[in-house]
């Protein structure tokens, strides 16, 4: 009886362990799956995230897929712009739209583009307006239909074409294409590095030509001018005429002195053959000379008397050796 007291007890012992045991383990079960249900929220979530960053990458690539997918079609592909000075870390450096200190930038928000049609290329480029062009770092097209292409490019008016560093079309419209060029009165064209057309609807043509009266052409400035060469002759009322066309001029206005200045010495030799006074029957021959302007002249004259002394006549004649002059005339009196 005692034995069986003793292994009843034990047994009562180890039923209650057991339970011990069963409760525990539930308990940690129960923990376990809380842990579980909570990574699994957890893991829902974040692919819950990932699903949203999914969709909205594919949104933001669908416009490179498509453009992509054209361009193969068509035997081409899509290229890409590359900006320098990169700081890796979405910002570059820039001189910036004036002077000379580095500036750093946010690549993705510094240029813009706002208008119908309207393209701004480059590193803080801006195309404001309708058919506007931007190309080139900190270039600005900013009116309708405006061109600005390179570096500080600035196309100001509408219509206006820049192209060139820091080129400058800011009349109505105008171009400038060159370093540095500036077209600033309306209707202005300089073409050239440093060219100005500051004239309305004036033409500044070569490096450093200056245009700066209204309705002028320009190829030089002051102390730096230039010739026009292989132009045509001129045949309407306002062409432009050649050099050979003015020495043509000139030739005939040398002429012209050539046979005045002759003139005046044969006239001046014809007067200087000082004639005496005749009586009546009586003739006479007189010579003289003149020179003028380095022209010179001899002359010869005759003259006579009548008999009864009422009439005379004569005649003369005087020569450069290259012209020849005469004279003749009768005289009476009563």
């Amino acid at each position: 009886m005692t034995s069986l007291s003793t292994g009843l007890s034990t047994t009562n012992g180890n039923v209650a362990s057991l339970s011990t045991l069963t409760s525990t383990g539930f308990s940690s079960l129960s923990t376990g799956l809380s842990t579980t249900n909570s990574n699994v929220a957890s893991l829902s979530t974040g692919l819950s995230t990932t699903n949203s960053s999914v969709a909205l990458l594919s949104t933001s690539v669908a416009p490179l897929l498509s453009a992509s997918q054209y361009a193969t079609a068509s035997g081409a592909t899509v290229g890409m712009t590359l900006e320098g000075a990169s700081n890796g870390d979405g910002t570059a450096q820039t001189l910036g739209r004036s002077g000379t200190q580095v500036k750093t930038v946010n690549v993705a928000t510094c240029g813009s583009a706002s208008g119908m049609d309207s393209t701004a290329t480059g590193l803080c480029s801006t195309a404001a307006g309708n058919g506007a062009t931007a190309y080139g770092s900190n270039s600005q097209a900013v009116a309708v239909n405006t061109t600005a292409i390179g570096f500080r490019a600035v196309a100001s008016v509408a219509g206006a074409v820049a192209m060139g560093y820091n080129a400058q079309a800011t009349g109505d419209p105008t171009v400038a294409i060159g370093d540095s060029s500036l077209a600033a009165g309306n209707n202005s064209v300089a073409l050239g590095a440093s060219a100005q057309a500051t004239g309305v609807n004036s033409v500044a043509l070569g490096a450093g030509s200056v245009a700066n009266e209204d309705n002028t052409v320009s190829v030089g400035s002051p102390g730096n001018e230039r010739r026009i060469t292989n132009v045509a002759a001129g045949v309407n009322p306002t062409d432009a005429v050649n050099m050979s066309q003015l020495q043509g001029v000139q030739s005939n206005v040398n002429n012209v002195a050539r046979a005045a200045y002759s003139g005046v010495a044969m006239a001046m030799a014809m007067s200087g053959t000082y004639m005496p006074t005749l009586a009546p029957g009586e003739q006479e021959l007189g010579a003289g000379i003149g020179q003028y302007k380095g022209y010179g002249a001899v002359a010869m004259n005759f003259k006579g008397l009548s008999g009864n002394g009422r009439w005379s006549y004569g005649a003369g004649i005087s020569t450069t050796g290259h012209d020849v002059g005469i004279n003749a005339g009768v005289g009476w009196k009563w």
